[in-house]
């Protein structure tokens, strides 16, 4: 959310009502995991995949990364991203999940 300094993505609860509307069932039981849809396209995005296509549309300075990361196999950053989130209140402590400000509220979806 930091790093959307242009306000480009919004957010909704896998359990909401967005995204009933946009997700099969399977994603939306699959609450440890992210889910990226790119609106216009019907491309769905999980795990590292939806992080890595999510900076580089945002333009975030981490999109260069982002684009040589995604010539890792999928299967490995995968894992990694499995591991960040298990760990990521230990790694993370001051800002692992932080409560949505007035400015975040306003970008999430039912």
């Amino acid at each position: 959310m930091r790093r959307d300094r242009s306000d480009y993505l919004y957010y909704a609860p896998l359990q909401g009502t967005t995204a009933e509307a946009l997700l099969p069932l399977k994603l939306r039981q699959a609450l440890s995991t992210a889910v990226y849809k790119k609106i216009g396209t019907p491309d769905l995005y999980l795990q590292s995949d939806a992080v890595l296509y999510a900076l580089i549309d945002i333009k975030s300075r981490w999109r260069f990364c982002a684009k040589i990361a995604l010539w890792i196999p999928k299967g490995l950053r995968d894992t990694v991203y499995a591991f960040i989130a298990r760990h990521r209140l230990k790694l993370f402590p001051k800002g692992a999940c932080p409560l949505p400000s007035e400015g975040v509220r306003q970008r999430m979806l039912p």
